[in-house]
């Protein structure tokens, strides 16, 4: 049996975006309580598939991502106050931000600011 990985925007309105592409490619998932989509590994390229589409109908991003999920929420926190648009994805690896591209030079700084240090963040 294949890993099992999951996704869950926490934005409803993406979560349900990503189950319409999901069931119209009708690709295998399960729901758990919280409305994460369950997948195999053996699915993944159709989720992820999927999960990019949802993303890139929202703006240009790309992806921040802490350590801890202490240091997630801060900049979450940080995002909120700074009036900066993101998306917060929960994965099996942890907690991921989807942010607008052209706003990076403030993502630099606040990452700076509540981590001392852009080392102790990842973007991709």
């Amino acid at each position: 049996m294949s890993a099992q990985r999951h996704i869950r925007f926490e934005d409803e309105a993406l979560q349900a975006a990503l189950l319409r592409e999901l069931d119209q490619g009708a690709v295998p998932y399960t729901l758990d309580s919280a409305g994460a989509v369950w997948f195999s590994e053996n699915d993944s390229d159709p989720v992820t598939a999927a999960a990019h589409r949802v993303r890139d109908a929202q703006f240009s991003g790309y992806f921040l991502k802490c350590k801890t999920e202490k240091e997630s929420r801060r900049l979450v926190a940080a995002l909120r106050q700074a009036r900066l648009q993101f998306f917060v994805e929960h994965h099996e690896s942890g907690t991921w931000l989807l942010v607008r591209r052209a706003d990076k030079p403030h993502h630099e700084r606040l990452v700076y600011q509540l981590m001392d240090g852009p080392e102790d963040s990842e973007s991709e």
